[in-house]
């Protein structure tokens, strides 16, 4: 009996959103939007459009989870086991990784998933005390999960916004989204502390020390949280109750502070002072700056 369960998961296709154009295994179109050359780690994001279709059945190497775009009657398999759905526009899937899985859809259909590294919910369990052994529970696409459908429509306009250098960002996307789901959809529960002091006064001084050392630079979650030693997941909790801004929007506060005086000077190209203030592009510093000021640079230089 054994030797046939194996043979039978060696006979299954395997999908690892790792590798290049994986998604071709499952659906007959390319995505509209893929994360693969963007850098990420851990994770992999993807936006489709695809007519109606059955995919395989198949297992996957990473954790994944989609989420509608459109409203579409729908079928969902796991490990067998069938349930009709109606996807409406933030019906939410789950796929663990190694399950078997198939699903069918009966007209055009718009989608997000990602598909998350094991390992990255190991690392981050060990956060909250979590033992190795993680195990999500499968999710029909029957429900919505707000603080998901967020996450990916941040992830998603983070790639059409065709930016570099926001590590700090995605950092702080993913690491709420795995604990997001260690918290709601695993097995086993973690035992996360409460903190309500926020950080210690001296790590918070370390912790802005080192962010305007490296305002210009590629500033990382994990450089941030090792310099505190603090994991991850509760420097971003605790520096948001010290600052009232997370980490990652309170080093664009002081890029784009930086930004004023050097505008003011008037001896640097706007170019320049995008790059000089550790912003991707001249276009990435324009978005944040009249986010935060209400003008463009050249507007605000002309002032």
């Amino acid at each position: 009996m054994l030797s046939c369960q194996k043979l039978e998961q060696e006979e299954t296709l395997l999908i690892d959103f790792q590798q290049k154009d994986a998604s071709f295994e499952l659906f007959p179109k390319a995505p509209i939007l893929s994360s693969y050359n963007s850098g990420w780690s851990g994770i992999h994001f993807e936006f489709h459009h695809q007519p109606s279709h059955d995919t395989p059945e198949h297992r996957l190497t990473m954790h994944t989870v989609c989420i509608a775009f459109n409203s579409t009657p729908s079928e969902r398999w796991f490990d067998g086991y069938r349930q009709t759905e109606y996807q409406t526009v933030g019906a939410t899937a789950i796929i663990p990784v190694g399950t078997l899985h198939r699903s069918l859809w009966f007209q055009d259909v718009q989608f997000m998933f990602l598909a998350i590294d094991p390992k990255l919910l190991v690392s981050l369990g060990a956060e909250v005390n979590l033992p190795d052994d993680i195990e999500l529970i499968p999710q029909f696409a029957t429900k919505k999960d707000p603080l998901l459908q967020g996450i990916f429509l941040a992830f998603k306009d983070e790639l059409e916004s065709i930016n570099k250098g926001n590590n700090l960002y995605v950092e702080q996307l993913k690491t709420t989204l795995v604990i997001h789901l260690l918290k709601k959809y695993c097995v086993k529960q973690p035992q996360i502390s409460i903190h309500n002091d926020g950080l210690p006064k001296y790590k918070l001084r370390q912790a802005l020390e080192y962010i305007n050392t490296h305002l210009n630079e590629d500033i990382k979650l994990a450089d941030l949280a090792g310099v505190v030693a603090m994991s991850q997941f509760y420097f971003v909790r605790l520096f948001k109750h010290s600052m009232g801004v997370t980490p990652y929007h309170y080093v664009i506060q002081q890029r784009v502070e930086m930004a004023k005086q050097l505008l003011k000077q008037g001896k640097v190209t706007i170019t320049d002072i995008a790059l000089q203030c550790g912003f991707a592009n001249q276009s990435h510093f324009t978005k944040h700056f009249r986010q935060l000021t209400g003008v463009t640079p050249k507007a605000y230089q002309k002032q």
